[in-house]
C-alpha cells in the first residue's frame, strides 16, 4: 500500500507561526484556512501560550468530520512546544507530536504537524512521504494513472486561483516527463557506442 503524500495533507508549520508572531511570547490566538476546488474549505483554530507557569504549547481546535459516517465532532487538544538554542542566539520552537502509535507515546520533536484522520501529528506517525523522496525511490507515473487525475479536474480555477485537483495533474505531468527524460538519458549512456555509431 503506497503511502499518503505529506504534500497533500493541511499541515501546520512552526515557522509559518513564528513569521505570523505567535511565538513573541504571551497569549495569542488565530486560524488558518484551507481552501479546495469546487468552493471546499476546512479550517483550524488554535492558541498559542508562551512564557506560561503551564509550559508553553498550542491548543488545536477544530471540527472533525468522519469520513466513513459523515458525522461531525469537535477536537480540542494541546501540542506541547519546545526550545533549542540557536547558533546565533535565541531559541527555534518545535512541536512535540502528541500521538500515540501501536500504543506508544511519539513524543518526537518535528516543525511541521499533518492532519491525517481525526488529529494533526508528525509525518512518521501519519506514515507519510513527500514527492521528492518517492521520485528518488522509483515511483513511476503511468498513463492511466495521469488520465485518471485528467479525469478528476472538473475546475482548472476557481476564484482566480489554481485548484487543488489541477495543480495535483499538473504535478504528476510534470514528474512524468522528467521521469521519461531520465529514462532516455539513461538509456543513451547505456548505448553510448551506438549513438556514436
Amino acid at each position: 500500500m503506497s503511502k499518503t503524500e505529506a504534500d497533500y495533507c493541511n499541515s501546520l508549520d512552526i515557522f509559518w507561526l513564528k513569521k505570523h508572531g505567535y511565538l513573541d511570547g504571551g497569549y495569542k490566538s488565530g486560524g488558518i484556512k484551507w481552501r479546495y476546488g469546487g468552493g471546499n474549505e476546512s479550517s483550524i483554530g488554535f492558541a498559542v501560550s508562551i512564557g506560561y507557569e503551564l509550559g508553553d504549547h498550542i491548543r488545536l481546535h477544530y471540527t472533525h468530520t468522519s469520513n466513513s459516517t459523515g458525522e461531525k465532532e469537535s477536537v480540542d487538544y494541546r501540542v506541547e512546544l519546545e526550545t533549542t538554542p540557536c547558533t546565533l542566539g535565541g531559541v527555534r520552537y518545535w512541536f512535540i507530536c502528541p500521538l500515540y502509535k501501536n500504543g506508544r507515546y511519539c513524543g518526537r520533536r518535528v516543525g511541521v504537524l499533518y492532519n491525517f484522520g481525526k488529529y494533526f501529528g508528525c509525518r512518521h506517525c501519519g506514515e507519510l512521504t513527500y514527492e521528492s523522496r518517492k521520485e528518488k525511490y522509483g515511483a513511476v507515473i503511468s498513463i492511466p494513472e495521469l488520465e485518471r487525475l485528467e479525469g478528476e479536474v472538473r475546475r482548472q480555477h476557481y476564484a482566480g486561483k489554481m485548484t487543488r485537483k489541477y495543480k495535483r495533474l499538473l504535478h504528476k505531468q510534470d514528474k512524468s516527463r522528467w521521469q521519461l527524460l531520465r529514462f532516455t538519458m539513461g538509456m543513451m549512456k547505456g548505448n553510448k557506442g551506438l549513438w556514436n555509431k
